[in-house]
């Protein structure tokens, strides 16, 4: 596979990602955890995916300058287009992984509390329901 078309292929598999990311925004914001579980797989096979293809083409990233000073002009410069889309790209995707990942975790905090909350009102609603019993329900234990 030529260099250009390991750069596009890599460029439109993060555009995948973008678009993953976009959904995926969406879903948390409408509470839609299995959607969200679901797209998380589909995620994964995307990355799966750019895994391979670094794996199967490493010498693009790896030997980059080499392989760069062996292209004619018009690949070289098709493929510093798509290297520079493909960081664009990946900068846009960081910064809402990372707002996404900000977002989810504010979720389980606040789910979290209303836990705490509940666990502590039930503890409450026990201590009560104890102290109201009528004396017949009451014993002393004098073995312990």
């Amino acid at each position: 596979m030529s260099p250009d078309a390991v750069l596009r292929q890599r460029r439109d598999l993060c555009r995948d990602l973008l678009a993953f990311s976009q959904r995926q925004d969406e879903l948390i914001s409408a509470a839609d955890y299995s959607g969200l579980l679901t797209l998380l797989g589909e995620k994964q096979d995307v990355l799966e995916r750019f895994a391979r293809l670094k794996r199967d083409h490493h010498a693009v990233w790896n030997d980059w300058r080499s392989v760069r000073d062996g292209l004619d002009e018009s690949t070289r410069a098709c493929c510093e287009s798509l290297l520079s889309e493909t960081e664009s790209d990946l900068a846009t995707l960081l910064a809402r992984e990372d707002a996404s990942t900000k977002r989810l975790s504010a979720k389980r905090d606040s789910t979290r509390l209303e836990l705490v909350d509940l666990d502590d009102g039930s503890r409450v609603n026990v201590a009560y329901r104890d102290a109201l019993a009528p004396s017949t329900h009451r014993h002393l234990n004098l073995d312990g």
